[in-house]
């Protein structure tokens, strides 16, 4: 018999967590789980308080099913990444520990702090095992044709589908309860005492909660994702974006259960499943975060992102931080983000390209606030999500693509219904004036307690226009100098 493991991460979960599932393989060992928060170092990094409660919770009920299954889970709060190291070496000469197994995380502190780690624990004979638990398929086999990391989604697509299509990655059961330990309740101590800061009725603690979740929306609204997706009104999203970011479900385990409903597999399915495209957008971030590690350092995937002479205007930037724009579409996307932690895609799209291309305030700004706000807050996919709409990323589509804020609100929000919810300043303003309120305010001599536009879009799409067409001719003139 040997004492096993599980250092919990980015994976709470018993079901299909492929680490958990390794180190349970063998009945006679002895099955011990860990998990190390480092709150200092998620401050730094911007984690929202919404997120930390978020995963403070999911530890509290993890470690309740757990024990289910006659498994600890210890917690222990490190300063930092490196203290948590030290830490881990006193676990496990403590615990006597033979095997160590987590599922590997792809931001580039987490991997150099993984990398230490397997060192210092096999100098000492220890065995260690990481899997790739986050993604579909390793780095290795998703390459392009001259064996690098794909900078277009479409291409990223064909290249997984084609991979699915040869190897349906695994989803694996909850583990067999184990054996009992007589000093399993002498050595449980309660995470009770952990903060929790967030709406549980909109974001319902459990492992269990996910998966029903999923279900509820495969059952009852998947079939109309592709065409009610884009209306944050209607709700037709799944809301598992909190749970994925804290893998308390994987992305396999959706996948199984989109092949269970549709009953069968092909790749049809794979290619027209607007939601799992979705999911593949996840993928395909993960994979740019590991193959291009300045993503971890905030640097922009295209050079000539760096001749932008960004604006710092801080009240341009406060108004667009509180809602406050005068550009109702803008404002409600932000106060839904303020109020829940969370804010439909749409949204997402809109506001960012609105901060950046705008008002020509720095990317990063808008990148950092809403890591700070988000309960669904990723590295990999904040990150791409903001370079995407900066057009300084991931991208086939020219730098000039910009949302205009009237006329999304006009399609998205055609009667105003998100507006009026998230904005009640608005509500007694006409469905057809919801819009461009201040031109109901004016023609009828009303006055809103609502601000005026901070800019005139049509001088600002000019400005931003001219502004990133001489960023990229002036690194361009630079690039033929030095050559």
């Amino acid at each position: 018999m040997q004492n096993n493991l599980i250092w919990f991460r980015n994976d709470l979960r018993l079901h299909d967590n492929t680490a958990l599932h390794h180190a349970c393989n063998s009945n006679e060992d002895k099955v011990i789980g860990l998990f190390i928060a480092t709150p200092k170092q998620w401050s730094e990094h911007s984690m929202s308080q919404k997120k930390k409660s978020f995963i403070y919770s999911h530890l509290i009920s993890l470690q309740k099913e757990l024990l289910k299954l006659n498994i600890i889970l210890y917690y222990y709060e490190s300063t930092d990444f490196l203290n948590s190291i030290e830490y881990l070496l006193y676990f496990c000469e403590k615990h006597k520990i033979k095997n160590l197994f987590y599922n590997y995380q792809y931001e580039i502190n987490e991997r150099n702090r993984d990398v230490l780690l397997k060192k210092k624990l096999s100098e000492k004979g220890l065995f260690i095992k990481g899997f790739h638990d986050n993604i579909f398929f390793s780095e290795k086999k998703i390459k392009n044709h001259k064996n690098e990391t794909y900078k277009v989604f479409t291409f990223f697509k064909k290249k997984v589908i084609k991979n699915l299509n040869d190897n349906i990655p695994q989803c694996f059961p909850v583990p067999l309860k184990r054996k009992p330990d007589k000093d399993i309740f002498s050595m449980f101590t309660s995470l009770k005492h952990l903060s929790l800061h967030f709406d549980k009725n909109i974001f319902p603690v459990g492992e269990k909660k996910a998966i029903d979740r999923l279900k509820n929306f495969y059952m009852h609204k998947i079939d109309d994702y592709a065409s009610k997706r884009n209306f944050p009104f209607l709700e037709s999203t799944s809301m598992l974006s909190p749970y994925l970011s804290s893998g308390i479900i994987s992305s396999r385990y959706c996948l199984m259960m989109l092949l269970k409903i549709k009953n069968n597999f092909s790749s049809n399915i794979l290619l027209t499943s607007s939601w799992f495209n979705q999911i593949l957008w996840r993928d395909f971030y993960y994979h740019l975060l590991i193959g291009f590690p300045k993503i971890s350092k905030f640097q922009a995937l295209v050079a000539w992102e760096e001749e932008i002479p960004w604006v710092n205007n801080i009240k341009h930037f406060n108004a667009w931080k509180e809602g406050c724009t005068g550009f109702p579409i803008i404002d409600a996307g932000m106060r839904q983000l303020n109020q829940l932690g969370w804010m439909h895609n749409r949204l997402r799209m809109i506001t960012s390209s609105f901060l950046v291309k705008n008002l020509l305030i720095n990317w990063r700004k808008g990148e950092k606030y809403f890591m700070s706000n988000l309960i669904d807050g990723d590295l990999a996919l904040n990150n791409g999500g903001w370079q995407w709409s900066a057009s300084v990323g991931c991208d086939s589509v020219p730098y000039f693509r910009m949302f205009n804020p009237l006329n999304q609100s006009i399609i998205f929000d055609i009667s105003g219904n998100f507006i009026k919810k998230f904005i009640p300043e608005l509500k007694y303003v006409p469905n057809h004036y919801i819009h461009e309120p201040h031109k109901w305010s004016k023609e009828k001599n009303i006055k809103l307690d609502y601000p005026l536009p901070i800019i005139n879009y049509n001088d600002s799409r000019k400005k931003f226009l001219l502004t990133f067409n001489q960023a990229r001719l002036k690194f361009k003139k630079r690039l033929n100098t030095y050559e």
